[in-house]
C-alpha cells in the first residue's frame, strides 16, 4: 500500500516508530535500524507492507520503497513540506481511520509542490480542509465580537476571520480572501498576504 510520512520517533538503538498516513488509516508501525534508512523521511510518499505479530507491540513497517518527486532535491521547497505535514499530524493523530479526503489532498499538494509556489499550495489545500470539515467561516462575522467585517478584516488561527482591532493583527485585503474562500484560490492575494496565510497556517490547522 501506499501513504505519507507524518512523523518519526526514534525508538531504542537505531529503531524508530513511524506514523503513515494512507487512504484509509493513520498507521503507527515499528521499523527496526530505520534510522539507517535514507528512504525513511518526514513527509516521503511509500510504498509497504505492513506484519503483523502477537508478539509485538506494534506491527512492523516491512518492504519499503520510497515514492520520489523531483522537488525533493529543493531545500527549501522540501523545508515547507515537512513543516505542512507537521501540522497534518498534530490535526490527525488522535485518529486511526479516516476519509481518503486527507490522503487525496496531500497526492494533489505533492504533485504540484515543485510547479507552483508551495505556500501558495498549502493555502488553497487548508482552505479546503476547512470546507470539508465544515469549519470554513465564510460569512466574515467576527470571531470575537460578532459582528459583521466590512473593513479591516483579519484571520486568526483555523482562518477565524476577525477585525484587525479584535485580535491586533494584521490587515488582509478582504476581497481576496473572499475569493479565496469561494474558489479556493489565491489569485488575488500578493506574496506579502500569502505568507502571512502560511504563518497561520503554522500556528495549526
Amino acid at each position: 500500500m501506499q501513504g505519507f510520512i507524518l512523523k518519526i520517533t526514534r525508538a531504542k538503538n537505531e529503531d524508530i516508530i513511524v506514523n503513515i498516513l494512507t487512504k484509509k488509516h493513520l498507521y503507527t508501525l515499528y521499523r527496526f535500524y530505520g534510522a539507517r534508512h535514507s528512504i525513511l523521511n518526514l513527509g516521503y510518499k511509500i510504498d509497504f507492507e505492513i506484519e503483523y505479530s502477537t508478539k509485538a507491540y506494534l506491527p512492523r513497517l516491512r518492504n519499503i520503497t520510497h515514492l520520489g518527486y523531483n522537488w525533493l532535491f529543493e531545500s527549501q521547497r522540501v523545508i515547507l513540506w515537512q513543516q505542512f505535514i507537521q501540522r497534518f499530524f498534530e490535526h490527525l493523530k488522535d485518529l486511526y481511520e479516516l476519509e481518503e479526503f486527507y490522503f487525496d489532498i496531500l497526492n494533489e499538494s505533492a504533485a504540484i509542490w515543485g510547479e507552483q509556489n508551495p505556500k501558495r499550495v498549502a493555502i488553497e489545500k487548508y482552505t479546503t480542509i476547512l470546507k470539508k470539515e465544515g469549519r470554513l467561516h465564510r460569512d466574515l462575522n467576527c470571531f470575537i465580537c460578532h459582528q459583521k467585517i466590512e473593513k479591516n478584516l483579519s484571520l486568526a488561527r483555523g482562518f477565524l476571520p476577525s477585525h484587525s482591532e479584535c485580535i491586533h493583527s494584521d490587515i488582509l485585503p478582504q476581497k481576496g480572501i473572499e475569493y479565496l474562500f469561494e474558489e479556493n484560490s489565491t489569485l488575488f492575494l500578493e506574496d506579502i498576504y500569502v505568507d502571512k496565510l502560511w504563518n497561520i497556517i503554522m500556528q495549526g490547522f
